[in-house]
């Protein structure tokens, strides 16, 4: 049975709002976890002064050893509106806050990140800066309610003040033991890239909230609600699957079932010499003739669309991703990518966002899972970890009778659980990727049975007796590495380097994103350094390349869809032909994961992955970025319809 401690806020916001009330308190405790590990708290209180409502929030926690803390102080009138707000620190480990704002004159004077600007306003708007601290959604919630639930709010800091859509989505109750707690579940959508849950309780206090941090899902929830964590994962997950639904039926499909693309440059990702004025005959998904106009008979019956001096290549894979919102579904088919491989999430919202797109329901890229397993202890990551044999088969039996086709090995695994892990997913025809463990290297990683590693993972330098010789293991042992430059590049960054500098893609991002990598990359390195350190990761990846060792396209999220087509750059920065660098992100990632004789390359017989640019990267690899169209089993999108759905630009 259950033992619950009831924590009781101690103050209704009606309270707040009497005239002549002595001045009252709030406070409430938030539990914070991240992909649902208990990890730190947010403590809040709001104080009452007269005619002024001043929230104060303590946000601290610590990820893997990394401790972020940030302090926030929000100011209003009685009815909500701000008057000013400032935070400070971090909200995750590579996320820095620096925000004063106050309003004045119909405008936001914003101190944010050294500079100073004043920004008109008009209502209704609101002072936040990223999803923390949860308690400042709150009195959001409460100002949007108080002021007639608009449809549109303005938040400040950002450059123009960003939009922010709030949406009711319903009552409900959650059972915790025998108490039954009544809740109003809201969508917001702004805040952060894409929608947040946030559930009130019947006073207006916060209960819980479902968000992104850093890329991976971040829950907050009330210390007495914490019993019900998996079921607000699953109430929000069912919200944001019938966003994405919504988002489908917006999206014009433009062609499917059977049809021919034609005159295009054909590049199949065989490496065979590009075929001009080809002609990709698709037939209910699949590629039913491939080749030259001149030799490819196309059906009285089949329609044709003219592709006439564009390109065609095969649909984009990224091979290290965590898809944590269903946003990522149409961004990454905007950018060319038809296949991700998931590297780590909340199981019920992979699990159900993959179903989805497979059922064709939604829209959205293949999955392909790596279940993530972990050591215990206070800096492991996830939820599911082993530290027995016992524990280690239990967790690879879950994923697979799940479906996923890999495991993930984190930080905090044994030598000895190595081998376990790996044996057991072998037995169950699955494949292991993983980070290499502390305190074993590379070689002894990949000796131990895992197939692929994440993230570069050798030290020295390209050339080396040392370095060459761990190079001649991988490729002895066929090790699949999948290196992240394109992430190492943007955390690595000098901080006085503009990201567009190297990532033009960061100009098109909505503004909540752009505030979250304004301020990511290495102090105290100026940018000659930072590019020395990127041109040394890249040296290694291309003597790994030369010696055969499979490299496959992988970005750790990074700057959303667009970092594949930087990575894919960066490949080529390296010595790699644009060719071998397409293949990194098309054939070579199908062979990594068993799926070439499906995917990967133009031919006859495979589903009908493809991606129509409006110029050659075989020309220039940044011709990448030019996706026109994304065929995803047949159907055909339109890119910049697909970037514009999640409030990108095309």
């Amino acid at each position: 049975m259950l033992v619950v401690r009831i924590i009781v806020v101690a103050t209704a916001i009606g309270a707040l709002l009497l005239p002549g009330a002595p001045d009252p308190i709030e406070r409430g405790t938030l539990r914070l976890h991240y992909v649902q590990k208990p990890i730190g708290y947010e403590k809040y209180e709001v104080v009452r002064d007269g005619d002024v409502l001043t929230l104060s929030s303590d946000f601290d926690f610590t990820d893997r050893g990394g401790r972020v803390q940030l302090a926030a102080t929000l100011r209003t009138s009685p009815d909500f509106t701000p008057l000013s707000f400032k935070a400070t620190g971090k909200s995750y480990r590579f996320v820095n806050v620096d925000s004063d704002i106050r309003i004045e004159g119909g405008a936001a004077i914003v101190k944010a990140d050294g500079a100073e600007s004043r920004v008109p306003l008009t209502a209704p708007f609101y002072t936040v800066d990223g999803y923390a601290p949860f308690a400042a959604q709150m009195m959001m919630l409460r100002y949007w309610k108080q002021h007639g639930e608009p449809r549109v709010l303005r938040t400040v800091p950002g450059l123009p003040a960003n939009d922010v859509f709030i949406e009711p989505r319903g009552r409900e109750a959650m059972r915790i033991g025998s108490a039954e707690v009544r809740l109003e579940r809201y969508s917001i959508d702004g805040v952060v890239w894409g929608r947040e849950t946030v559930w009130l309780d019947e006073k207006g206090g916060i209960a819980a909230a479902i968000t992104r941090a850093g890329g991976l899902s971040f829950e907050a929830v009330r210390e007495d609600l914490e019993p019900a964590l998996v079921g607000f994962v699953q109430r929000a997950t069912r919200d944001r699957l019938t966003d994405l639904e919504a988002i489908t039926t917006r999206t014009k499909l433009l062609k499917s079932g059977t049809y021919a693309m034609v005159g295009a440059t054909i590049v199949d990702g065989t490496g065979q010499p590009a075929i001009p004025d080809g002609v990709v005959l698709i037939r209910d998904g699949r590629i039913a003739e491939v080749g030259p106009r001149a030799s490819v008979r196309i059906p009285p019956d089949v329609s044709t669309v003219s592709v006439e001096g564009k390109t065609i290549i095969p649909g984009l894979w990224d091979m290290h991703t965590h898809a944590t919102q269903v946003e990522w579904a149409p961004v990454y088919l905007a950018a060319g990518v038809t296949t991700v491989r998931d590297m780590g999430n909340e199981f019920e919202f992979i699990t159900a966002l993959r179903s989805a797109i497979a059922s064709k329901r939604v829209l959205g890229p293949r999955i392909v899972a790596a279940g993530l397993i972990d050591g215990p202890g206070p800096n492991a990551f996830g939820v599911y970890y082993a530290a027995t044999p016992e524990e280690a088969k239990l967790a690879v039996a879950k994923y697979h009778d799940a479906g996923f086709e890999q495991i993930k090995i984190y930080s905090l695994i044994t030598p000895e659980l190595v081998k376990v892990i790996c044996d057991e997913a072998h037995r169950l025809g699955m494949t292991v990727t993983g980070h290499v463990p502390n305190g074993m290297t590379i070689t002894q990683a990949a000796g131990l049975g895992m197939d692929h590693i994440a993230h570069l993972g050798i030290r020295g330098e390209a050339g080396s007796d040392e370095v060459n010789a761990t190079i001649a293991f991988l490729k002895a042992h066929q090790t699949v590495i999948d290196p992240t430059q394109s992430w190492g590049e943007l955390l690595g960054h000098a901080l006085g380097t503009p990201i567009a500098a190297f990532q033009p893609g960061v100009l098109k991002i909505p503004a909540p994103l752009n505030r979250v990598f304004s301020n990511a990359g290495a102090a105290g390195i100026d940018a000659a350094t930072a590019r020395i350190r990127v041109e040394r990761g890249l040296r290694i990846v291309k003597a790994l390349h030369d010696a055969g060792v499979p490299i496959v396209v992988g970005t750790d999220e990074g700057i959303p869809g667009h970092s594949v087509h930087r990575e894919i750059e960066l490949y080529v920065e390296a010595g790699f032909t644009p060719m071998e660098a397409l293949q990194a992100a098309t054939i070579v990632s199908a062979r990594a994961m068993k799926m070439d004789a499906d995917l990967g390359t133009i031919e006859r017989g495979k589903r009908a992955d493809l991606v129509v640019l409006n110029a050659n990267p075989l020309d220039a690899i940044r011709n990448i970025r030019s996706v026109r169209w994304t065929i995803s089993d047949g159907r055909v999108y339109d890119a910049p319809a697909l970037w514009q759905s999640v409030r990108f630009q095309p």
